[in-house]
């Protein structure tokens, strides 16, 4: 009853409401927010490379100083990097010619759901839309081809006898942007003298699943549970007192929260989440009702603040991790590993790995909708055929290199 203006929504900046897609809050906490162009000889020299040399020499392509065309300063901005200045015109009709345009690429780096999309609107199960014109479909096929291209510049790979540094070429966390489902990887292939495999650290293969009854060959990282598996991604939970707090507002007991991977097995419901332990959590894919991260060992950008992530909800979590700053401090843009070698391995394959949409994301999509909404009630599941007709996300290299004794 009181009046709007005093309301909460309208005295807290919307990142106080979030913990999912944190991507302009983890730019703005990090150091390019401030950078400018003519800062970039006083970054670190690993840094001068990927995303971030690309988006340096685009600036300077037409304009020597990297500088907007009026000369206002241009700084290492989200439009910088992914709406890069190009020389044209802002419309046909009358439009001058600018050097400092910025192109509407805005790509990211997921590769997967443009063909996605294709294959079900050729089997007419896109529930909005349909009926993609050849012409648009180059469009996306070429957005694939450039989303590609952003995953090679994303990061780089440095060994030193046996540790392993990966680092974070982007202005933001690596990775970035919605994080259900996404997630990249170390694998490590270990090979003798005789050049046989010893050993394989994040392996990637065919799983065998039962999805409603019927079995399925799906691919998808083999074991979780790894000791040698370094993985970068985001976990979202919903915690034990808002689980109460949506069985209060009319949600299911039964309601489904976790599935188990292989067997499709209901693992967690709401009500028995709500029965947990005070201060409790669980993992989950539901975007929507998720109120907490679990987990995010992705890796920071340059010089992100921990006093601004914590503010913005863009936190490692746990927060000790990539050099564990004090409260004034900046985290490491990097990840640094000890490798494990076998003790008859003599070199090593190491690749980084991206996957856009994982088996256990796609089956939670499919296993979680009911039908109990008519137009929606099959979305699951033709989800569930294009992404396994069009290679299930197969993960993309981003980067690689060697080890050897």
């Amino acid at each position: 009853g009181t009046a709007v203006h005093t309301k909460a929504a309208f005295n807290n900046g919307p990142h106080r409401y979030g913990v999912v897609e944190r991507t302009y809050s983890e730019h703005v906490a990090s150091g390019f927010d401030t950078l400018s162009m003519s800062q970039y000889s006083t970054l670190p020299a690993d840094l001068k490379a990927g995303a971030i040399k690309r988006a340096y020499d685009n600036a300077r392509k037409n304009i020597a100083s990297g500088n907007y065309a009026d000369g206002t300063v241009r700084n290492f901005t989200c439009q910088t990097c992914h709406m890069n200045p190009v020389r044209g015109q802002g419309s046909w009709i009358g439009g001058i010619t600018r050097n400092d345009l910025p192109l509407h690429d805005l790509t990211g780096g997921n590769f997967w759901t443009p063909v996605a999309i294709q294959y079900m609107d050729d089997r007419g199960t896109l529930r909005l839309g349909g009926g993609i014109p050849s012409a648009e479909r180059s469009q996306m096929n070429a957005g694939v081809t450039r989303a590609k291209a952003n995953l090679t510049n994303a990061a780089a790979l440095n060994v030193s006898g046996n540790t392993l540094k990966v680092i974070n070429l982007t202005g933001h966390k690596l990775i970035s942007g919605y994080p259900e489902g996404r997630r990249m990887w170390l694998n490590v292939k270990w090979y003798d003298g005789a050049n046989q495999l010893v050993r394989e650290d994040g392996a990637y293969g065919n799983l065998q699943v039962t999805v409603k009854g019927q079995s399925f060959t799906v691919r998808s990282l083999l074991n979780l549970s790894d000791p040698n598996l370094r993985i970068y991604e985001a976990h979202g939970a919903i915690t034990q007192q808002w689980a109460q707090q949506l069985l209060q507002m009319g949600k299911s007991t039964s309601m489904p929260v976790a599935f188990d991977r292989v067997t499709g097995a209901v693992t967690k419901t709401l009500g028995a989440v709500a029965a947990q332990a005070p201060g409790s959590y669980q993992q989950s894919f539901h975007f929507v009702l998720n109120n907490y991260v679990a987990s995010d060992t992705r890796i920071p950008p340059w010089r992100m603040s921990r006093a601004e992530a914590r503010t913005r909800n863009a936190l490692p979590v746990p927060a000790n991790q990539f050099g564990n700053p004090a409260d004034s401090g900046v985290y490491n843009y990097w990840d640094q590993i000890a490798l494990n070698p076998p003790s008859q391995a003599t070199r090593a394959t190491i690749s980084l790995m991206y996957q856009p949409t994982s088996w256990e994301y796609m089956q939670f999509l499919h296993l979680a909708n009911t039908g109990a909404n008519n137009f929606l009630k099959d979305t699951g599941k033709n989800l569930f055929d294009a992404w396994r007709n069009t290679g299930m996300a197969e993960p993309y290299v981003m980067a690689s290199t060697n080890w050897t004794r």
